[in-house]
């Protein structure tokens, strides 16, 4: 739309506005009420001009619910949005003039680009070198989609305003104040007591209306900058070096919840490529007789017989388990003894936990042996620290075997280990934070279980155990994002390329046999 054209649709919205607010002027001072309700005006505008004042002292940017941390994202992806909130944070401190100009934008956004790289690969000459031009187009088509969906939902008359009419924007305040200073100069002309009223104007309304403008355009500028530096961020985590459109799938998904679906493993609905997130892989690991086959029997609530199970390596099996509309898989992986992991099965143990979300440490409360289990942890956490673009799965402990402890003859639950009372239940406490003192941060929390389904002595799996379970359902679905990223971009990389081939060799074989008689027909 033409700027005279909005010009007149301004006037006949305004002019009838003004005529009232005239006519109630001039009957207000022919009863003489103007002189008194003219100074509500700046009644309202001094507890607007403090508000903005305090307000914009404690201006932050955006939410991040408007563009990272994602749930997915790795330690040095978080650390790396700090640049960014860095960058937004700084918006008030722009002028009104440079955030209205589209080459400013494009300025920081690179600027940001080289930091972001440079965090990712302090070591390289050129951090932006590396990256593909698809890469970074695909940054520029996501950013840039998000960027328009906000600005259409979120600013009104935004489909109606030109290049021309946004850089206005910057010097509106300008004309207003040019407007009104004229106006003032004829009121202090025709009666010099006008002057206390321009004065108390001047110190609110016009400081006010600047902090609006200001903060308004330092919004946008620190949305475009969260949106470009979000992506940024995917980008160099290697997260984009597939198909946007499997990428748009696979993070929508990560936000929309999974169907409901009711805690049965026969009821358990198999898997679709349509919801690849909502399946969560959980590792089983622990000492040879902690109990791992025990406790996932009792989670499936049945004897797991091998009909039941998921093909998947010789030396690890797999059960399925539906909770909370999640699809669980459980992986049952080779025990090591006492003496520690042979390295045949520490290479078995790191396998499985590139492709965990989840990891169930089993141990066993009557045995006190400890030390090959912490010896385990620390090499499979040493093996993620040397890969910073996975997220480290959270290890929860499964205390297992606590009909066992003293009084063992005694086994009467519930048993309120939290606030104990008996004999048995302060057993079960002490060995918790017997556990908890020698893991440490290690363990995302200890959880007791007795998982004797054959003897049909279960207790602490639907107390305790899958309550625990689901509240890391969060973190682990954040690794399944990055498992399933993962896995489509390797899947896709060997593809793409030979249908990128196939393509550009029609083309050139199209081009060697010259035109052909339907393209003669067309020509005029």
């Amino acid at each position: 739309m033409k700027l005279w054209r909005l010009l007149v649709i301004a006037v006949l919205i305004a002019a009838p506005v003004v005529v009232l607010v005239v006519a109630g002027m001039v009957a207000l001072w022919q009863v003489g009420l103007y002189l008194w309700l003219w100074w509500l005006l700046p009644l309202c505008w001094l507890p607007a001009w403090l508000l903005a004042r305090v307000w914009q002292a404690h201006w932050v940017a955006p939410s991040p619910a408007l563009g990272g941390p994602a749930s997915y994202w790795t330690p040095r992806d978080e650390s790396a949005w700090l640049l960014v909130r860095a960058e937004q944070d700084r918006a008030l401190e722009i002028a009104p003039d440079q955030l209205v100009d589209p080459h400013f934008y494009l300025q920081k956004a690179m600027r940001l680009a080289t930091a972001i790289a440079r965090h990712y690969h302090p070591h390289a000459q050129d951090p932006i070198g590396a990256r593909s031009v698809l890469e970074i187009l695909a940054v520029a088509q996501l950013a840039l989609e998000d960027s328009h969906r906000w600005v259409s939902e979120y600013v009104p008359g935004s489909h109606l305003i030109s290049i021309d009419q946004w850089r206005l924007l910057a010097k509106a305040p300008r004309w207003l104040s040019l407007a009104g200073n004229l106006g003032w100069a004829v009121s202090i002309a025709a009666n010099p007591l006008n002057l206390g009223r321009y004065m108390a104007q001047r110190m609110t309304m016009n400081t006010g209306a600047r902090q609006l403008q200001e903060n308004a355009l330092a919004w946008f500028y620190a949305m475009f900058i969260g949106r470009a530096g979000f992506y940024l961020i995917e980008m160099n985590s290697g997260r984009l070096r597939g198909d946007p459109r499997d990428y748009r799938r696979v993070t929508r998904a990560e936000l929309e919840p999974p169907p409901a679906a009711r805690t049965s493993a026969a009821a358990t609905p198999k898997p679709t490529p349509t919801s690849p997130l909502h399946h969560v892989v959980i590792a089983v690991i622990g000492q040879v007789k902690a109990g791992k086959s025990s406790v996932i029997n009792a989670l499936i609530g049945q004897h797991a017989a091998h009909v039941d199970s998921l093909p998947a390596t010789a030396q690890v099996q797999a059960y399925r388990l539906t909770e909370q509309g999640r699809e669980l898989v459980l992986l049952d992986t080779p025990g090591y003894d006492d003496a520690g992991a042979t390295r045949p099965q520490l290479d078995t143990l790191r396998d499985v936990l590139t492709g965990a979300d989840l990891v169930l440490l089993v141990l066993k409360a009557t045995s006190p042996a400890r030390q090959a289990d912490v010896a385990v942890l620390r090499d499979l956490n040493a093996h993620l620290a040397a890969q910073p673009e996975r997220k480290p799965p959270p290890v929860l402990g499964v205390l297992t075997h606590i009909d066992h402890l003293s009084p063992m003859l005694e086994w009467e639950p519930p048993y309120d280990w939290t606030q104990p009372v008996v004999r048995k239940e302060e057993q079960i406490r002490d060995a918790v934070q017997y556990q908890g003192q020698l893991f440490g941060d290690t363990l995302a929390g200890i959880v007791p279980v007795c998982s004797d389904v054959a003897g049909r002595r279960t207790y602490g799996v639907a107390e305790w155990l899958l309550p625990a379970i689901v509240e890391l359902l969060g973190t682990a679905h954040g690794c399944a994002v990055l498992r399933v990223l993962r896995e489509q971009t390797q899947r896709g990389q060997v593809r793409r390329l030979w249908a990128q081939l196939a393509k550009a060799g029609w083309q050139a074989l199209k081009a060697c046999r010259g035109p052909s008689r339907t393209d003669n027909q067309r020509m005029p």
